[in-house]
């Protein structure tokens, strides 16, 4: 597989990077913190290899000049979030990320079959997902993949920063810091055995009676990522966890849990959208609908009711979740869409709009030039 490189090919697009005068008028309209720079906390949608869109928006907010505080995600989000968290540069993550060959890395450890013939991209659409589930019924298997091969490499990654563990990860006393050096990593993952969702590490400590700094940040990713059916299951105690995806795949509210505070920064959704209808035509198309259905709907209700100028959709050209084989043309025009759907939210948000939405009197707001965070 040829390098990809996005900044010598999408980011040379006529246009498409923010310009010196766009970058200030960004800036007029952010908080600034004591320290001089801009922050802002994020969360990322769960959807697979189309995650790659997550480096276009992420180069546009890093060229704004605004670093990420706080992250959360599902799945593939949660994998962005991660290495964020563990605080990657833009440059790395597009390297670790992007040139990954995701089917050597990960599908590498298939289950045994009776019919090998379904392919990655396939493989949770149409009739090929009746074919899934039929050789696990028959194979006593409860997923195609093993996952193993997902979390050594993360934790390779991981360690490179220097971290494992969420303690490793944020090893200072957040109570003890300036609020714009304060980190935190949230993980959504799915107990299938208790019909609950979980979000790692907040939860390990009172649903599970596990130490909450002790867990291991890969196994909580490889947690998260487990698309049920395709990779096998993992285990927290007795219960079985999958995918967070099924219960929330975009948790935008994650950290809305101090909603009558007014925020110090803004917090944004990244979202994945397609525009590809899904029509329901026999049993089968009912089934992956119903499975659809299930992972957005919960958020797509909340979201609704409380997207208050912080989510911009990122168009992912009708790419599949699994399409892990992805040539390097369409990592393009996803880095593409990640990067034009970002410049365009940016350039019209407002943090005195921001607040007000969010049920803040227009006296408690400020000028961000001049706002006493």
């Amino acid at each position: 597989m040829n390098q990809w490189t996005p900044s010598q090919t999408v980011l040379s697009y006529r246009n498409l990077r923010l310009s010196t005068a766009e970058i200030y008028k960004i800036q007029q309209h952010w908080p600034v913190a004591e320290d001089g720079n801009y922050y802002a906390d994020a969360v990322f949608e769960g959807g697979g290899i189309r995650g790659l869109a997550f480096l276009g928006a992420l180069r546009c907010f890093d060229d704004a000049g605004i670093t990420l505080r706080k992250v959360a995600g599902t799945s593939a989000g949660a994998i962005t979030a991660t290495l964020i968290a563990a605080g990657y540069a833009q440059d790395d993550l597009e390297n670790i990320i992007g040139n990954l060959n995701f089917k050597a890395a990960f599908l590498c450890q298939k289950k045994p079959f009776i019919w090998n013939g379904l392919t990655p991209a396939n493989d949770l659409q149409g009739f090929n997902l009746v074919w899934m589930f039929t050789n696990l019924f028959l194979t006593h298997q409860k997923g195609q993949y093993g996952s193993k091969p997902f979390k050594e490499w993360l934790e390779q990654h991981l360690n490179k920063a220097n971290v494992s563990t969420f303690a490793s990860l944020f090893p200072d006393n957040p109570n003890k810091q300036a609020w714009y050096k304060q980190r935190e990593l949230n993980v959504v993952v799915s107990n299938i055995s208790e019909q609950k969702m979980s979000v790692l590490p907040k939860d390990l400590h009172d649903h599970y009676q596990m130490s909450q700094g002790n867990f291991s940040i890969a196994e909580a990713v490889r947690l998260s990522m487990s698309i049920p059916f395709f990779f096998e299951p993992g285990h927290l105690q007795k219960s079985t966890i999958v995918d967070g995806g099924i219960l929330s795949n975009f948790p935008l509210w994650i950290f809305d849990t101090q909603y009558h505070i007014q925020p110090r920064c803004p917090t944004f959704g990244f979202l994945l959208q397609d525009d590809k209808p899904q029509p329901v035509k026999g049993v089968v198309s009912l089934l992956t609908n119903m499975l659809s259905t299930m992972q957005v709907a919960r958020d797509q209700y909340y979201l609704e009711n409380h997207n208050q100028k912080r989510v911009f959709e990122i168009h992912t050209r009708g790419v599949s979740t699994t399409a892990f084989d992805l040539t390097n043309a369409k990592k393009d025009a996803l880095y593409y869409e990640g990067y034009k759907a970002a410049k365009a939210f940016l350039l019209q948000w407002r943090w005195e709009d921001y607040l007000a939405t969010r049920g803040f009197p227009q006296s408690q707001t400020q000028s961000p030039k001049g706002a006493a965070l």
